[in-house]
């Protein structure tokens, strides 16, 4: 609330009831509240107030009679020293933070151990080691074990905020160690090896590659700590470890422990190494090391069974395929090398072809809907590693409609990578697989170049709006709709626009209210006759091929099992056998037969629901490759259940009204044909009319016959 007053109030209104509050000699507890509000409040309050006031009023509770309260006041000097000049609290806070150092009470001591390495962040860096050094081995050498071993908890924090490897004692970096190497030892010290690793990155960060030698026992006895959340800290920071060492070591002394962190037992463990697959890479730089770290990432995910874990790796696809997008080395202002340097564009191509591109059509083949769609956004920074040539000319902006809008033409692989989206995805039997495409579409247009889209990747999409499943056409409206708005990137394409008004022509009501609310612009006729069709706006290349597994269905995924492998040239990878080609056309498996339906529900009975529809109904092994029978059967079998539920209060009510009286259903009664000898009487029965089960529980038993009444 006091940072919503005016500057001028917060001393009548926040600060004075607060040092009223300090003042209460026979109240302990609310001069430790008191403290603590001086602390929370010093931001609110300003410079000017803190150095008259609260400034003051803290030096005061470091001598306060009571220990709760001393404890208290240790915890609010790093917020007040923001607020105040280095000279002031070089003069006040510094000397007052020492001599809680020196407290008679060890929870006092502990509890400025436990701050101390904040209240050194505010200083400047040349001037914690000369402050602070001191309090730091007053604090290790103390008498009480618990404040010692907090100050060992702390000492990795320490090394690390003096940010310079000559401004730390040898003492101290020789402490540190010895903690490491005491913990491995102890297995009761779990909590030490854990603020060890935590603190690893930063100790290596500050001495430099110069003082690895001494470090590198640590380092392996961390990453082989028994404790998971040890050898998670050190997998959250092995990038941190690999940029102070430079490409130099990485191979030989960061990447095997990485790869087995990539392996780990513990889901925690491997998804803290994946999220920095993309900054190591980066550190790395030497193509070998790439393949090396890029292979055991990809080995890694074909064991994993867990979805988030996978889930998370087509989220980190975007920024791993960045580092190999010369968009990346313009930011960084790298300078082009030639063909044969390390860092070239060929072999920065050959990496993306031979890992990254399996990879994506790996994730982009999982059975859950989440991995895949992560995994289709990040379309742009693949295509933008897999074919510079079409990002070579900077930012996406540049580009004007159409023209080509890059200095070089597109390469076969290229072309081949984009018929194999299209092929695989915007034509793929499943519509899972046409949704996708949309969302790489979306991926495609926010990042990539506008002719990229238009000259490879816009006519596929335009097909899309008139496809068989309503759940194809309602993703591309949604998707596609904030684009096609006037400040959208599409807001100026015709074809689109007229595609989006064909579509929401159709009768399809979520559609329809879809793109009835982005009030799209006027499309003549014309336009949208001209759109292309489907079956005729067909080359050579696309004439109905479908990739080796794209049909298919495992264990595992409903998209396609997409196998990984390791292509020794790109047309390789994106080829698809001939032989499967022709076998695919001449032999087409049939399709299940839609859910039959129920027997109670007969044509000739009161009570029949709605019929299946005709498409439905006629669905045949002999139907077009662009429907599938079974997942329309799928979207059509919703609306029968939805029109079953409407009517089920109707068909209730007319058993129920009905059941006393199972001949008003129009049940005929069948003549007798031949007589039943009895063992009573000897005359036999008509036989009963069969009735439904709701009738026979509640009507009576049929009556006899006249003629046997009087028996």
């Amino acid at each position: 609330l006091a940072s919503h007053l005016r500057p001028g109030d917060c001393g009548d209104q926040v600060l004075m009831p607060v040092i009223s509050l300090s003042q209460s000699n026979d109240d302990e507890d609310a001069r430790s509240m008191a403290v603590q509000l001086l602390g929370h409040l010093a931001e609110a309050l300003g410079p000017d107030l803190c150095k008259q006031f609260v400034g003051v009023q803290l030096e005061a509770f470091c001598e306060d009679q009571s220990f709760r309260v001393r404890k208290a006041a240790a915890g609010g000097f790093a917020e007040v020293a923001k607020m105040l000049s280095f000279a002031d609290v070089r003069r006040r806070l510094v000397p007052a933070f020492e001599k809680l150092t020196k407290d008679p009470h060890w929870g006092v001591k502990k509890a400025v151990a436990e701050n101390l390495v904040t209240f050194a962040m505010t200083m400047p860096a040349d001037q914690r080691r000369a402050c602070f050094e001191p309090m730091v081995n007053n604090l290790l050498n103390d008498s009480s074990r618990f404040v010692s071993c907090a100050m060992l908890q702390q000492l990795g924090y320490f090394i690390g905020c003096l940010e310079d490897a000559a401004s730390v004692p040898k003492t101290l970096l020789e402490q540190y160690l010895q903690v490491v190497r005491g913990s491995m030892a102890n297995p009761d010290a779990a909590d030490m090896s854990f603020h060890c690793a935590f603190t690893f990155a930063a100790v290596v960060r500050t001495m430099g590659s110069s003082e690895w030698p001494s470090l590198k026992a640590a380092f392996t006895a961390l990453c082989a700590d028994a404790q998971a959340k040890t050898r998670k800290a050190m997998a959250a920071s092995c990038h941190i470890v690999a940029q102070a060492l430079g490409p130099d070591l990485v191979e030989a002394e960061v990447l095997p422990s990485f790869e087995a962190f990539l392996q780990d037992t513990q889901l925690e463990v491997r998804m803290a190494a994946i999220k920095t697959v993309a900054s190591l890479l980066q550190a790395a730089a030497r193509p070998a090391v790439q393949r090396s770290l890029l292979q055991a990432l990809m080995n890694g995910m074909g064991k994993v069974k867990n979805w988030r874990c996978r889930h998370l790796a087509a989220q980190q696809l975007g920024p791993i395929c960045l580092v190999f997008s010369p968009r990346a080395g313009q930011n960084q202002g790298n300078q082009a090398t030639t063909e044969e340097g390390p860092g070239s564009m060929a072999e920065t191509k050959d990496i993306t072809w031979r890992n990254l591109v399996p990879l994506f059509l790996q994730l982009c083949g999982d059975g859950v809907a989440q991995v895949r769609d992560a995994a289709a956004k990040s379309a742009s920074a693949l295509l933008s590693a897999a074919a510079p040539e079409l990002f070579i000319d900077g930012e996406p902006s540049a580009a004007v409609e159409g023209s080509s809008g890059c200095s070089q033409q597109p390469s076969q692989s290229s072309n081949d990578f984009a018929r194999r989206l299209i092929r695989q995805f915007a034509r793929g039997k499943s519509f899972r697989n046409r949704m996708l495409y949309i969302r790489m579409c979306d991926s495609i247009i926010r990042e990539a170049p506008l002719h990229v889209f238009t000259e490879f990747f816009m006519r596929p999409l335009l097909w899309l709006t008139l496809d068989p499943v309503k759940n194809v056409r309602l993703c591309w409206a949604t998707v596609i709709l904030p684009h096609l708005r006037k400040v959208g990137r599409l807001g100026q394409q015709r074809m689109v626009l007229a595609a989006a008004v064909r579509l929401r022509s159709t009768l399809d009501r979520e559609v329809h209210r879809v793109l009835e609310e982005a009030k799209l612009p006027d499309v003549s006729e014309a336009e949208i006759a001209e759109l292309p069709d489907p079956e005729t706006d067909l080359d050579d290349s696309d004439g109905g091929d479908m990739t080796g597994q794209e049909g298919e269905t495992g264990s595992s995924s409903e998209c396609g099992n997409v196998q990984v492998r390791e292509a020794s040239d790109q047309n390789e990878l994106l080829k698809a056998p001939e032989d499967d080609v022709e076998s695919s056309s001449q032999e087409t498996p049939p399709l299940p037969l839609p859910r039959p339906v129920p027997q109670a529900l007969k044509t000739n009975s009161p009570l029949q629901g709605p019929s299946l529809p005709p498409a439905l109904r006629n669905a045949s092994p002999t139907t077009p490759p662009g429907h599938d029978a079974v997942e329309d059967g799928l979207v059509q079998q919703q609306e029968i259940e939805k029109e079953l539920d409407e009517t089920f209060s109707d068909r209730r009510l007319l058993v129920e009204a009905e059941a006393m009286d199972p001949t008003s259903l129009g049940i005929e009664r069948r003549e007798k044909v031949e007589e039943v000898e009895s063992s009573v009487g000897g005359s036999g029965y008509l036989p009963e009319v069969p009735l439904l089960p709701e009738a026979a529980e509640e009507s009576a038993p049929a009556a006899p016959p006249e003629n046997e009444t009087e028996k």
